[in-house]
């Protein structure tokens, strides 16, 4: 069962970063530079570390086609964590499927398939990361991590603060337990489904019994937790715009492969912390709170419409709990 808020770890000591790894790809993060084979067209440079400890730094992977050139660039820019080893794969077009949440099954399979290499290419109880570009550092996020994945096999990002996990960040830890899941995961993909509710299928009905997850708190920030969470957190390390508000009569209002909606809201809400505008983050967190679609999204998915099969990891009088057959739409 999803484990409570996790408070901020005490930043440790940062050995010094000395290079970057540079490309556009799907992000994952590991704490290791090779990946197993994958025949596509990637580029990489300068992807030395310098450490002033023995220990690893932990890696971070990503992907991105030419279309989130922007978001890509906004992301690696925005690390700010010493201890993280960017480790990037360039792909020059993920076949997004425009009109699908997050670019459809291509980019759901491809991203499935990254993380699952480079968990059979680490070794044995290493931590990665996996992200997504339509994130940004605001802070460090390694105190987060380390705390989070501690005696766990995966850590995910909260999709709402009080129920559901994100996969647009997650910390994975090279077990058993965590290959096993995103096989399962990977099984499931050509149903069509997301994978995201795929993964929150199998967390939430124990499919992988002996699979130790929990979520990271608020302070590593998706957007669609300003429905139930009181305002953005103040300590906020990370933002991830996975919720934008769209507008369906302009051109692109609906296109997955369109990132501009995306770099608006990393844009406005950056431009809020850095001046410690409480009143422009609440402004940013209501706007995204008072969209429709956000509750209509929220009850379809973690509510009491959500379809699906049963989740018994929730107490038996969770509305979310029974699942059942897909409702028809009003």
């Amino acid at each position: 069962m999803m484990s409570p808020a996790l408070a901020p770890a005490i930043p440790g000591q940062f050995s010094r970063w000395a290079a970057v790894h540079w490309s556009a790809g799907i992000l994952l993060v590991s704490s290791r530079w090779s990946l197993a084979p994958i025949h596509l067209s990637r580029s990489r440079t300068g992807l030395v570390a310098s450490r002033a400890h023995s220990s690893k730094p932990v890696g971070l992977h990503f992907f991105s086609d030419s279309n989130f050139k922007p978001l890509r660039d906004q992301f690696v820019n925005s690390v700010v964590d010493k201890d993280i080893k960017l480790n990037e794969t360039i792909v020059e077009d993920l076949n997004v499927i425009k009109q699908r949440t997050a670019g459809g099954v291509p980019v759901y399979q491809f991203k499935t398939k990254l993380l699952m290499d480079a968990l059979e290419d680490a070794e044995s109880e290493e931590v990665m990361l996996i992200s997504d570009v339509d994130i940004q550092f605001l802070g460090e996020v390694m105190p987060f991590v380390q705390q989070g994945i501690a005696g766990r096999d995966m850590c995910f990002q909260r999709e709402f603060t009080k129920l559901g996990v994100n996969i647009g960040f997650v910390a994975i830890r090279r077990t058993p337990a965590a290959i096993d899941f995103w096989h399962h995961v990977w099984k499931e993909l050509p149903s069509g489904r997301h994978d995201k509710r795929i993964v929150n299928n199998l967390l939430y009905t124990n499919k992988v019994p002996n699979l130790r997850w929990g979520c990271f708190p608020p302070e590593i920030w998706a957007s669609s937790q300003a429905f139930d969470g009181l305002t953005i957190p103040k300590e906020i390390a990370l933002h991830h715009a996975n919720w934008i508000i769209r507008d369906y009569s302009g051109d692109g209002g609906a296109d997955a492969s369109n990132p501009t909606a995306k770099l608006q809201q990393l844009s406005e809400l950056r431009r809020a912390v850095q001046e410690e505008s409480d009143i422009k983050q609440e402004e940013i967190a209501q706007r995204i709170r008072e969209d429709p679609d956000l509750a209509i999204y929220h009850q379809r998915t973690f509510g009491r419409e959500r379809y699906g099969p049963e989740w018994i990891a929730l107490h038996p009088e969770h509305p979310a709990r029974p699942g059942g057959n897909r409702k028809k739409r009003n």
